[in-house]
């Protein structure tokens, strides 16, 4: 791991108050409905309450309460590592790193079996600080993956990006960003939390918002990123070439990036598994689950001719 360059990690005793367009409208339609529902000025809640709302696919009922701590022990402070690109294929799993070096990686759990083939795709990567030298990458689109090393790097602005906005707005409301954390993924979509904490009662809120938006969001704040262990665990990988070993020498697989014309199985395939991962990322479980189903009787078909 001392090969891989880590740039970002925000401390939780190291808090300051000083994102895609769509992320910036979700967070703020939240934010206004959260404030007109009340959700903002409940002073006869305990400071150490948390009032979530009901996002959708959460599952929630839009007003429970529950008891908030910054060291809960289903969670571990997270880096930022630098790399911009993931793939996985018959080659094994490979992280592109930001100087363009490459890290092999393998599957943390025994029983997770081979990661799923994809072609390149943008990704943030998070790596737990707990000894474990865990990482878990989340497949992103590529906007929020450039800005993010846009401000881990203090590329120069012309104009303030969607995040900046989004601080700055947390701020006016007299609240300020208290800490991100990756909770939990449902199919192929990780789902993340905002905390807010009032400046005038202590009050915290939290809010639901994608992983690459919460990670961006983070990095512009200054607050800590965490990442709940036992999803790490169950999706992590681990490091087992360093980018030394590496670099250079990652394999182009053509069957992955651009299947033969000739081959129609294997067309349609690399189609459906690519269009998948797209509407997972861009959360359209609805489509991704209807590409899925179509994927899997495509494969038991191939399984019929062979056999």
């Amino acid at each position: 791991m001392d090969n891989v360059r880590q740039v970002y990690g925000g401390s939780l005793t190291k808090m300051s108050r000083n994102r895609d367009l769509h992320g910036a409208q979700r967070c703020a339609s939240r934010l206004e409905t959260t404030r007109r529902g009340g959700g903002f000025h409940h002073r006869n809640r305990r400071s150490c309450s948390l009032v979530r709302r009901a996002a959708a696919g959460d599952g929630g009922d839009g007003g429970v309460q529950e008891e908030f701590s910054e060291e809960d022990e289903d969670y571990v402070d997270a880096t930022v590592v630098e790399a911009v690109e993931v793939q996985s294929g018959l080659d094994g799993f490979y992280m592109k790193m930001y100087n363009g070096t490459y890290v092999k990686c393998i599957h943390n759990s025994a029983t997770g079996g081979r990661l799923p083939d994809y072609p390149s795709q943008p990704a943030i990567v998070l790596k737990l600080n707990d000894g474990s030298d865990l990482l878990l990458p989340i497949l992103v689109l590529e906007l929020p993956q450039t800005m993010l090393m846009e401000a881990i790097h203090g590329v120069p602005l012309v104009r303030p990006t969607v995040y900046h906005v989004i601080r700055d707005l947390v701020e006016i409301m007299q609240y300020e960003v208290k800490l991100v954390r990756v909770t939990h993924r449902v199919m192929e979509a990780y789902h993340a939390r905002i905390y807010l904490k009032s400046w005038g009662d202590g009050q915290i809120i939290s809010l639901d918002m994608r992983p690459s938006d919460a990670v961006n969001l983070a990095v512009r704040c200054k607050v800590a990123i965490q990442v709940n262990k036992h999803l790490a665990a169950g999706d992590g990988v681990r490091i087992v070439q360093d980018s030394h070993r590496t670099e250079g020498r990652v394999s182009h697989n053509v069957d992955l990036d651009s299947p033969e014309e000739k081959n129609s199985f294997e067309s349609e395939e690399f189609v459906l598994v690519r269009n998948m991962i797209v509407a997972a990322v861009e959360e359209r479980y609805n489509d991704a689950a209807r590409l899925r189903d179509q994927l899997k009787k495509l494969r038991s078909k191939q399984s019929n001719q062979e056999a």
